[in-house]
């Protein structure tokens, strides 16, 4: 018996009013899982870019001693001047890293006020071609006369955003529990729908209708599920994308936000996800319970 796209879209019609309540809990579980799948996704995509930003414009600070002479300054600047690794040599004066940790801390007065100008070293501040060639310069500097510490702030970031990484792999952990029980409760809504109807299939069956034909629109039905599960999802992180990225911007150092065309074409792989979760769903509801 040939499938018929017309009775295909009214059987999926009808299972979806008899089964109503169970589909929107499909529905949302779905757009649950899905919404975090997303944030996990353009988390870890924000944060990815804003550390390879952050890496491409590292600098390396070279403290000086507090005894460093005139010859030594004048020394280390034209040894840094002069080699290829480094693009710029900036010198910072004890008064100008004053200036600039007063606008670091302005919004915490208490730390400004019990600062003085001579507590902070003067410094080169250096910013190489190649970020990954800290080592070569820090072993060309290691040892020199009037040098108090060499900084680089690279292994600090990493070691930050290891903490985030590891916050994402829970997250996805608990992404994978999620889109389990939307799988479960979608294969759970098929079963009923086919129960209801288990009198009917049994007719069909004997009229000769084929396995195809009876399971089209239950398949149509998890299909349902899917894509507006993962409608709302999309709806849910355009809504919310505000409420982080204000949280983000109240983080003086991370400065990581996505846009809403950033959502919209990972909604696109999200809704692959939502129509791949909801046929896996109905076809386990299927496969169970459907004897044909």
């Amino acid at each position: 018996m040939p499938i018929r796209i017309d009775y295909a879209l009214a059987e999926t019609s009808q299972n979806l009013r008899r089964n109503s309540f169970m589909s929107l809990a499909s529905v949302m579980v779905v757009a649950v899982s899905l919404y975090l799948v997303g944030g996990v996704l353009l988390g870890r995509f924000a944060i990815d870019r804003f550390l390879d930003l952050q890496t491409e414009q590292l600098e390396v600070q070279v403290f000086l001693a507090n005894d460093v002479s005139d010859d030594e300054r004048d020394s280390l600047r034209g040894d840094l001047q002069q080699m290829p690794e480094v693009a710029t040599v900036v010198y910072e004066s004890k008064q100008e890293a004053f200036q600039r940790f007063k606008q670091l801390f302005r919004d915490q007065p208490g730390i400004v006020e019990n600062t003085e100008a001579d507590a902070l070293p003067e410094s080169f501040r250096v910013k190489l071609r190649d970020p990954e060639k800290f080592e070569i310069v820090s072993d060309r500097l290691e040892g020199r006369p009037g040098i108090e510490e060499i900084r680089d702030y690279r292994t600090l970031l990493r070691q930050f955003f290891g903490v985030i990484n590891d916050i994402g792999r829970i997250g996805l952990v608990l992404v994978l529990l999620l889109s389990a029980a939307a799988a479960m409760i979608i294969g759970t809504t098929i079963r009923l729908a086919i129960f209801a109807r288990r009198k009917e299939i049994g007719i069909m069956k004997l009229v000769g209708a084929s396995n195809w034909f009876i399971r089209i629109p239950f398949m149509l039905e998890g299909l349902v599920h899917g894509v507006v599960g993962t409608a709302v999802a999309v709806g849910l992180l355009i809504a919310t994308r505000p409420l982080f990225v204000r949280a983000a911007e109240n983080i003086q150092f991370l400065n990581v936000t996505v846009s809403v065309t950033e959502i919209l074409t990972y909604g696109a792989w999200l809704l692959v996800g939502g129509v791949l979760l909801g046929i896996f769903g109905s076809l386990v509801g299927l496969r169970r319970f459907l004897e044909v």
